[in-house]
C-alpha cells in the first residue's frame, strides 16, 4: 500500500511540476550599423571561431528530445514561429526607413524557461547580400533602398556579400538571461580560376575588400531581462533588439457527455 502511494505521489508530483513549466516566446532582431565610422571604431581580429558546445540546437531544425527534461513540451522547445508572432514589426520598419542602418536577421522561436544547466544555445549561420551604397548626388543624397538582386562596384564587380553567424541563449533564473555572441564578416569570394587557385590574392581590389573589415565581433551577456519589454543590446556595428513574451497554452477544451 505504502509502495502503491509513493507511485501515486510521484506521478502528481510530476504532472504538477510539468504544467508549471513556463515557455517564452523568444524575438530577436539584428542590425548592422552602415557608417565607416562604426566599422573603423575598433581593430577587428582577423579569426574569430564561434564554439559551439556538444548540445547546441540548430535554428530551424528538431531539437534531440533526450537534452530537454522529461516533462517538457517538444512541440514549444526551441521552435521557430511564423511571423504572424512577430511583435517588433514597427521597429523593423522604422529601421529600414534609416540611411545608416539596416536589419540583417529577424526571427522568433519558443522555448521553455531552463536554469544556465539545462538551457540549451541555438546556434545560426545566414549569409547576408551587401547594403545599398549611399548616392553621392549631393542634390539628392539618399539611399538606395529598393531591392535589387546585386550591388556592384565603380568596376562593374558584384560586392561581397557577408557571413553573420550567431549563438544565441536565453535562461531563467529569477530572471530571464541573454548570451549572445556573434560574428560578422566578408564572404571569401569564389574562386573562378582553377589554373591559379591564388588568383584572387592577385587582385588588389578584391583582397583590398576582404581585408577591409576583419570578423566583427559581438559577445555579451545580458541580465535581468523582463518580459514583455524591449532591449537592446549595445555594440558599435552589431546591435540586437530582444523581446521576451510569456507563451501561454490554449486551454484544453473538455467534452462533456449529454
Amino acid at each position: 500500500m505504502k509502495v502503491l502511494i509513493s507511485i501515486l505521489f510521484f506521478i502528481i508530483a510530476n504532472n504538477s511540476f510539468a504544467e508549471d513549466m513556463r515557455y517564452y516566446d523568444i524575438e530577436v532582431v539584428i542590425i548592422e550599423n552602415l557608417t565607416d565610422e562604426a566599422k573603423n571604431s575598433e581593430i577587428w581580429p582577423l579569426q574569430v571561431n564561434l564554439i559551439q558546445p556538444e548540445r547546441t540546437v540548430q535554428l530551424g531544425q528538431a531539437v534531440m528530445s533526450e537534452w530537454l527534461p522529461n516533462d517538457v513540451d517538444l512541440r514549444a522547445s526551441y521552435k521557430v514561429l511564423s511571423k504572424k508572432h512577430y511583435q517588433l514589426t514597427s521597429e523593423v520598419e522604422k529601421i529600414s526607413k534609416s540611411k545608416t542602418q539596416r536589419v540583417i536577421f529577424h526571427t522568433v522561436w519558443r522555448q521553455p524557461g531552463l536554469d544556465k544547466k539545462l538551457a540549451l544555445p541555438i546556434h545560426f549561420k545566414r549569409e547576408i547580400s551587401a547594403a545599398p551604397v549611399a548616392s553621392e548626388d549631393e542634390n539628392n543624397p539618399t539611399q538606395n533602398t529598393e531591392a535589387i538582386s546585386s550591388f556592384e562596384t565603380t568596376d562593374n564587380k558584384p560586392l561581397p556579400s557577408s557571413i553573420l553567424e550567431g549563438l544565441l541563449r536565453v535562461t531563467l533564473a529569477r530572471y530571464l538571461h541573454l548570451e549572445a555572441e556573434l560574428t560578422y564578416q566578408n564572404k571569401i569570394p569564389e574562386i573562378t580560376d582553377t589554373d591559379n587557385p591564388f588568383a584572387i590574392l592577385d587582385n588588389e581590389n578584391e583582397r583590398n575588400q576582404m581585408q577591409k573589415q576583419g570578423v566583427i565581433h559581438l559577445k555579451q551577456k545580458r541580465h535581468r531581462i523582463r518580459s514583455n519589454e524591449l532591449h537592446y543590446v549595445d555594440h558599435p556595428v552589431l546591435g540586437i533588439l530582444i523581446r521576451i513574451t510569456p507563451y501561454e497554452k490554449p486551454e484544453k477544451i473538455t467534452s462533456t457527455k449529454r
